[in-house]
């Protein structure tokens, strides 16, 4: 597994995806940035990791990210190579950036097979951040040249395998949809709700603070919760960290909000949800762009998950998330965000009404269901190539 835009295992579907993987009988290897603190090479539950150290260009611009991906993928490209000489046989390839085509190329050329999980549409946040030009063209020829080297895609909700189909031009054979979703476990734990009318307001957001992902946009809903309309004492925290939490911070500072405010940063999987059961209300403030209205947010299952009444803008793979198990206003009126995580401060009924048919539908989102796709996903390759074996087994896993 080549991983170029996340540490593992904090990425959380890369994780996922890598441990269920060797409990299915697959050896496996992830080669992935090294953050602050890791070893360059341990094992993880029974996952091999090999970091490389990455140069973080988030915060200089188009000249930042490109020298950033061009370091990552020379590293990548190395460990690639070295694994197709130890005898790997799947090279499964995660974006962004879409810049890990000539790995693929290599592995197809070695007559091994490629599997492209598809994370995100990366020419179309290349163009969010920095508008259409050179950068967002360079970013579709490698999508492209991607999904051409792969011979099955991994997508993470229908719109993504609408695009595997359309642009990737790949048979519906060749496409299997593993959600982004949380463990089972997340369902029964128990719920934290506090009775009553509240007056003090928990909020937490969970999450990349990147600017598409509108995280700036909650400065103006705590500004109104807390002025003379609302009058709520509203608290935010916000578990996750990005290159557009410097301009956060400043906008905080400037309507005297930073006292109001938790960043805890990036914190381990298994403190999300005693992070997030403190929360009253959990929010997704993602703005309708055309990437978010095609992408699965993983917080919104993962609130779900633990019982949580969700407050989110109306997003086209939010309401399928959600399924009704969320309070969706439409895209961008923060007035209507601000009122309904109001009218849930006050109305302990709606409240659990919400929160109960969060648990429901979260049932139906857990990551059980998402391993069976991936196993699927990987036996349809079994069929046609032999799958790695483990060093010593004289038996090929299935």
């Amino acid at each position: 597994m080549l991983l170029e835009n996340n540490p593992y295992p904090r990425d959380v579907r890369v994780h996922a995806e890598a441990i269920s993987l060797v409990k299915a009988g697959h050896g496996v290897t992830v080669i992935a940035p090294r953050g602050a603190g890791e070893p360059r090479r341990e094992s993880l539950d029974g996952v091999e990791v090999i970091r490389f150290r990455a140069f973080d260009g988030s915060s200089r611009g188009a000249l930042g990210f490109l020298a950033e991906y061009g370091l990552a993928a020379i590293a990548l490209h190395i460990g690639a190579l070295r694994g197709l000489l130890a005898g790997a046989t799947v090279l499964h390839l995660h974006n962004p950036p879409d810049i890990l085509w000539g790995a693929g190329a290599l592995f197809r050329l070695a007559g091994r097979r490629v599997v492209f999980d598809h994370h995100d549409l990366f020419p179309e946040t290349v163009e969010v951040k920095f508008g259409p030009g050179i950068a967002s063209r360079m970013a579709t020829i490698g999508q492209r040249l991607t999904f051409a080297v792969a011979n099955h895609v991994i997508a993470t909700n229908e719109s993504y395998a609408e695009v595997a189909r359309r642009i990737g031009h790949k048979a519906p054979a060749a496409i299997t949809v593993v959600r982004n979703a949380p463990p089972s476990d997340w369902t029964r734990m128990p719920t934290l709700d506090r009775p009553g009318k509240l007056q003090r307001v928990e909020l937490a957001y969970l999450g990349a603070v990147s600017s598409q992902d509108g995280v700036e946009g909650l400065a103006p809903v705590l500004a109104a919760l807390r002025g003379e309309r609302y009058r709520l004492d509203a608290r935010l925290t916000i578990i996750g960290d990005g290159d557009a939490r410097p301009a956060l911070e400043a906008d905080l500072a400037r309507d005297r909000l930073s006292e109001y405010v938790t960043f805890t940063g990036w914190v381990a999987l298994e403190r999300v949800p005693e992070l997030l059961r403190l929360a009253d209300i959990c929010v997704d403030p993602a703005p309708a762009t055309d990437v978010n209205q095609r992408s699965t947010m993983i917080k919104i299952a993962e609130y779900l998950a633990l019982g949580k009444p969700v407050v989110g803008y109306d997003l086209l793979e939010a309401r399928r998330t959600a399924g009704g198990a969320a309070l969706l206003v439409p895209a961008g009126d923060v007035s209507a965000f601000t009122a309904q995580i109001a009218a849930l401060a006050v109305d302990p009924d709606l409240r659990r009404r919400v929160a109960g048919t969060a648990r429901e539908r979260a049932t139906e989102l857990t990551w059980e269901h998402s391993e069976r796709a991936l196993l699927s996903a990987y036996q349809s390759l079994g069929r046609r190539s032999r799958i790695r074996r483990r060093r010593g087994d004289p038996s090929p896993r299935r």
